[in-house]
């Protein structure tokens, strides 16, 4: 589900395709429309790590029993002497995460381990924010996530409204090609790219 840069598209076509309201000023000019259209995508795109980096580190915050080994330490004591544990923060919270995220509970266990790695390995703590602060914000890290895949979307279709009409075993002549070669200009992708975006705009 993570969006991917125009140069992955064959992994990620096809797929469902957002509609989105076009600019009154440039949905006359399907040209200007795409090069405002991969302006934004790429801008957010630069931004995809870092967002990703974010939501990976409050879902992990969030998570179920993210204990220190002092914490798990404290823990086994107080069973030893017959004393009952506090609740920890965040235990079974792994259905409410997968909704926020819009994602299995397995996919969110997997981003969890991988992030708790990539702490261990950074020497971070196991845990640097609070899990109801965590939870509480893992919306809106998503939603910033999500961002990224709607601008795609937008993309991808502008690519789609682009292009000339494509009769299967046949090449654009005269104007058609003219259009083809300016949209090929403007996204830098081949012409086996474009052709597959377009056929799965058009099939949604």
């Amino acid at each position: 589900m993570t969006p991917t840069t125009p140069t992955d598209v064959r992994a990620e076509l096809p797929m469902p395709f957002l509609l989105v309201q076009h600019d009154p000023m440039t949905a006359a000019d399907p040209l200007s429309a795409l090069k405002k259209a991969k302006r934004r995508f790429d801008r957010l795109q630069e931004l995809l790590p870092d967002r990703e980096a974010r939501r990976n580190s409050l879902l992990t915050d969030a998570h179920a029993d993210p204990l220190t080994d002092e914490e798990k330490t404290l823990r086994e004591q107080r069973r030893a002497r017959g004393e009952k544990n506090p609740p920890i923060p965040g235990r079974g919270r792994r259905p409410a995460i997968a909704r926020a995220i819009n994602q299995t509970e397995r996919n969110v266990h997997n981003l969890y381990e991988a992030e708790l790695a990539r702490r261990r390995q950074a020497e971070q703590p196991r845990r640097l924010t609070d899990p109801d602060t965590a939870l509480a914000e893992l919306h809106e890290a998503q939603r910033l996530v999500d961002e990224v895949a709607t601008a795609r979307d937008a993309y991808y279709e502008a690519i789609a409204e682009a292009l000339p009409s494509h009769i299967k075993g046949t090449r654009p002549t005269g104007p058609d090609a003219d259009r083809f070669t300016d949209v090929k200009a403007i996204t830098g992708l081949d012409p086996a790219h474009l052709r597959r975006i377009q056929r799965a705009i058009l099939d949604t």
